[in-house]
């Protein structure tokens, strides 16, 4: 049984043999096809056997109709806002953890009365039913009257903050402490209502990986050199093209930190390479092809150009595309380079190869 559906499994464990439930997990997802993974059919079997209480790290904005036990770390103020039929709406957010992470309670309405009259403070412990949903920040959950019931129960919160591999999709309230990998650089962008905004891309690694974390406007001015440490809290997660980054809101803060993080780039040999992964690989150019226009949907004109990448092991076609076509009129058969962050696919013979769009880092040196 694999991890995943294993820590189900715990809860109800009591209830059916392992080999019972894999088998009802497998029949839930021969019956539900592509509507179903084996996590949520796993959910779907363990519910069958009454209520169950997850820890917060396995609450996603799919999991639906969820029961957990947790400690208020923040609660936010009372907000009002005008609804299309006249009326006023009121929300409030509550920021609510165990010893695996937090996630965000929004209360609507009516619910939001034990905030206002000072009923709930930090530190009491609840147990909560509601749904969940993608929200804003991350993860969130909503509920009906009756969702929140104060219980005693010694709920440690996480306090440390998260290794950048413990990192998945739909988190919010993250804090990472990672090592400055490339600083990236402060672009422009239009917003809708004409201004002009800025934005910075920052890849972070520690000794179990690295992330991009996206910087938003007067933080992305904020002087990053490579190799130093910085320290994000409150920041969410998303996934974007099938890799987890990592964006700083309103609510997010981001300092220097003199705390020392390990970070060694992991440098796959080309012979490893899969498809379907994200690898950096290291090497040097044992062949040069042409550049190549193409039209895009919008009426632009792109370029890719394809060169191969030899090392110890094998060799590898790698596309070059649009910006880091300008390479070929510099680089040289022999030359040596250095590949950081490109998509490995399957070409059409079957071997693999690598793709370098916008996330990737290309640089290289003369032959020598």
């Amino acid at each position: 049984m694999d991890r995943e559906i294993g820590e189900i499994y715990e809860h109800i464990s009591g209830h059916i043999s392992p080999q019972e439930f894999e088998a009802r997990v497998e029949e839930k997802v021969s019956l539900m096809g592509e509507l179903c993974d084996r996590r949520t059919a796993a959910m779907l079997v363990a519910r069958e056997f009454g209520e169950m209480e997850l820890k917060v790290d396995r609450i996603r904005p799919e999991t639906g109709k969820v029961t957990f036990l947790g400690k208020i770390a923040s609660i936010s103020e009372v907000h009002e806002f005008p609804r299309s039929d006249g009326s006023v709406g009121r929300v409030a957010n509550l920021s609510i953890g165990d010893e695996t992470g937090t996630v965000r309670i929004v209360l609507w309405d009516d619910l939001v009365e034990p905030v206002t009259k000072g009923e709930i403070a930090v530190g009491q412990t609840f147990r909560v039913r509601g749904f969940t949903r993608e929200g804003y920040f991350g993860t969130e959950v909503t509920m009906d009257r009756g969702g929140l019931e104060e219980v005693e129960a010694d709920i440690q919160m996480r306090v440390e903050a998260y290794k950048i591999s413990e990192i998945r999709a739909d988190m919010g309230e993250i804090t990472v402490l990672g090592k400055v990998v490339d600083p990236g650089e402060v672009r422009e962008f239009a917003r809708r209502d004409g201004t002009v905004g800025l934005v910075r891309s920052v890849t972070l690694g520690d000794e179990t990986g690295k992330i991009r974390l996206t910087l938003w406007n007067e933080m992305a001015n904020m002087e990053i050199e490579a190799g130093e440490t910085l320290e994000v809290a409150n920041v969410l997660s998303r996934e974007r093209y099938g890799i987890v980054e990592i964006q700083a809101g309103g609510y997010s803060t981001v300092r220097k930190s003199e705390v020392t993080v390990d970070y060694q780039e992991k440098i796959t040999p080309v012979s490893e390479v899969q498809p379907g992964s994200t690898c950096s690989i290291s090497g040097f150019v044992s062949g040069l092809g042409e550049v190549r226009e193409f039209g895009r949907d919008d009426g632009t004109v792109g370029r890719v150009a394809n060169i191969y990448v030899s090392d110890d092991t094998g060799r590898v076609r790698v596309a070059l595309w649009n910006d880091h076509v300008n390479l070929i009129e510099k680089i040289d058969l022999g030359s040596r380079i250095d590949i950081r962050d490109c998509l490995a696919k399957s070409g059409w013979n079957g071997e693999a190869e690598l793709s370098c769009g916008w996330r990737s880092r290309v640089t290289f040196a003369p032959p020598e």
